[in-house]
């Protein structure tokens, strides 16, 4: 029976995140601020219980990453993203494209010396930094040597505005200064006078919620593939056919690889996304994944993804992996209710062959006879028979390698940040 997202909704989910114009004196937009939003119809960025900052960083982080793309998000511009500590100490991953990315230290970030050692680290690497909710009796003053941008909110300073820019000009000289709040024509007017350079608020525009239907990832099988990265040893085959078992997971490799491999490369399946991907950015992209979001543990989806991709790399034995990859796809068509002429662009996957796509054809069209309880229609050269001993030994092989993700394995470390500890079993 093939997987829909009719048969197992929770499967599927809504990301969102909202973003706001950075502007300058022109009112020209030059980047924009991302913004969590817990849902859809949240019109504040705070989180509530359950969803600490470096939730939803990670959360917006992995939006950025696996969802709607730098490229869209930022335009021509900059993008701000938020960043507790966890993220500046190296205790948690960034993974963003550090040319395109400004990091805005919180305010509850003291600045400690191992805050200051990550904010020079993150600079050398090509982040740019800002300091928000900056005010005069702030914490992070050793910071302001360091730092591209200080945002300021005027609700915070009222009369003393022009004073407190001319004290942040004395410090950091180099910094723009960015007005935050700006609500009206007024507020606009007052920010110039005092010499503030780039302007936030309702007055250009407000937060621009974008929302997109996603997959949730398996919570055992990204545990089990974190602790495959951990170990050297394990083989890009045995990682990608582990992650054949998770199309929330493989769909995101797909993007991030888009996003980082760069110059438009094609992608000719899994095993070569995950390459191109690399260990680290993999491990880099799960973790913030597991962090974002708890994921479903219904067991019926990696067992039939494993099934379906392995059926069809016994089906197409000339191209095993390009098979694998094709099947994976239309689980993810499946599961999103999109058609996989919609997938392919943003998946940058080569066009499979057409003996692959003939035995993908046949795959399918046996599991809907199943599942509708009929007797299936067999083209040549395949056969019903033939079918359903591949599809029986497929689904052996799934239990078998499933079998492994469901072995008790040692408990991971604690997340920073109040996540829990987390069992990857």
């Amino acid at each position: 029976m093939s997987i829909t997202a009719g048969h197992l909704p929770q499967a599927t989910r809504e990301v969102c995140v909202a973003r706001q114009g950075i502007y300058d004196v022109l009112s020209r937009p030059i980047g924009h601020e991302l913004l969590f939003r817990a849902s859809a119809d949240a019109v504040e960025s705070g989180v509530r219980p359950g969803i600490d900052d470096n939730r939803a960083t990670a959360t917006v982080i992995v939006a950025t990453l696996t969802e709607f793309g730098v490229e869209d998000l930022a335009g021509n511009g900059d993008l701000f993203v938020n960043v507790p500590r966890s993220f500046i100490v190296d205790e948690l991953p960034l993974a963003l494209d550090p040319h395109r990315v400004v990091l805005e230290v919180l305010e509850n970030v003291p600045a400690d010396e191992e805050v200051v050692a990550g904010v020079e680290r993150l600079r050398r690497l090509g982040f740019g930094i800002a300091l928000d909710d900056f005010v005069p009796d702030d914490q992070r003053w050793d910071l302001l040597p360091l730092c591209d941008y200080v945002k300021v909110d005027m609700s915070d300073v009222g009369d003393r505005l022009a004073a407190f820019a001319d004290e942040l000009r004395a410090v950091a000289p180099h910094a723009a200064l960015v007005a935050e709040h700006v609500e009206d024509e007024t507020d606009f007017l007052a920010a110039q006078e005092a010499g503030f350079d780039l302007f936030q608020g309702y007055h250009f525009r407000r937060p621009t919620v974008l929302t997109r239907p996603a997959l949730a990832h398996h919570a055992m099988v990204a545990g089990r593939l974190l602790v495959q990265l951990g170990d050297a040893q394990v083989s890009y085959r045995r990682l990608a056919r582990l992650t054949a078992a998770d199309p929330a997971i493989a769909l995101k490799v797909f993007r991030v690889v888009n996003s980082v491999s760069g110059a438009g490369r094609t992608v000719r399946n899994l095993h070569q996304a995950l390459v191109l991907l690399g260990r680290e950015r993999f491990r880099a992209m799960l973790i913030l994944e597991v962090l974002a979001t708890a994921g479903h543990h219904d067991d019926e989806i990696p067992l039939m993804a494993l099934a379906r991709t392995r059926a069809a790399e016994i089906l197409a034995p000339q191209d095993p992996l390009e098979a694998s990859t094709e099947a994976l796809v239309r689980i993810v068509s499946e599961l999103l209710d999109v058609p996989v002429a919609e997938l392919d662009p943003e998946l940058h996957r080569s066009q499979p062959s057409a003996r692959v796509v003939a035995a993908c054809d046949v795959l399918d069209a046996y599991l809907d006879a199943i599942a509708e309880e009929q007797v299936p229609a067999i083209r040549s050269p395949y056969s019903a028979l033939h079918v359903s001993l591949v599809y029986l030994t497929a689904l052996r092989e799934a239990r078998a390698l499933l079998a492994t993700v469901y072995q008790p394995t040692p408990r991971l470390q604690a997340l920073p940040g109040g996540a829990g500890e987390v069992a990857f079993g």
